[in-house]
């Protein structure tokens, strides 16, 4: 069920909506928080990473699956060109984690939380300062793996993030 969508070229103030209409669909009580931390991460990839003045679009849809609320996030934004090599050698990264992962889910909660503090500890930041932590984190929070993708058409690169999250 879509409960919150923008499709557009931002502007002030957009994103502080986005979270702010968010956080008061999805944060009912303490548990609630986890899934709105993988929000807030994919609203700030499209915030700072996102080519100045394009569009972008965001879902967020939800539905109760056994009594459980669960929630789809969903992204589209232009990378800057300049930020193109270096996503793509996220991605090859990104992979590489989700195939050493497989299907452990007791276990990957665990593995993430040590990529990221690995990643805390050596990692580069970019100049805008990400050092693709918000990655780790939205892995962290999933439920299942998140689909990110480049997407390439017409000399232009934009990213995509799907990710499922449940209280």
């Amino acid at each position: 069920m879509p409960l919150l969508q923008f499709s557009g070229t931002p502007e002030p103030g957009d994103f502080d909506r986005l979270i702010n209409e968010s956080e008061t669909l999805m944060v009912q009580r303490m548990p609630d928080r986890r899934p709105f931390r993988a929000l807030i991460e994919c609203v700030q990839n499209l915030q700072r990473h996102s080519a100045p003045n394009t569009p972008v679009e965001f879902r967020l849809l939800g539905r109760s699956l056994s009594g459980e609320s669960r929630f789809l996030i969903r992204t589209v934004n232009t990378l800057r060109e300049t930020d193109v090599f270096r996503v793509k050698q996220w991605l090859k990264r990104h992979h590489q984690w989700q195939e050493k992962l497989g299907n452990q889910a007791m276990e990957s909660s665990l593995v993430w939380r040590g990529l990221y503090r690995n990643m805390l500890e050596s990692a580069k930041l970019s100049p805008r300062g990400g050092a693709g932590l918000g990655w780790i984190s939205m892995a962290r929070y999933a439920n299942g793996v998140p689909s990110i993708q480049l997407i390439e058409d017409r000399n232009v690169n934009r990213l995509f993030f799907s990710v499922e999250v449940a209280c």
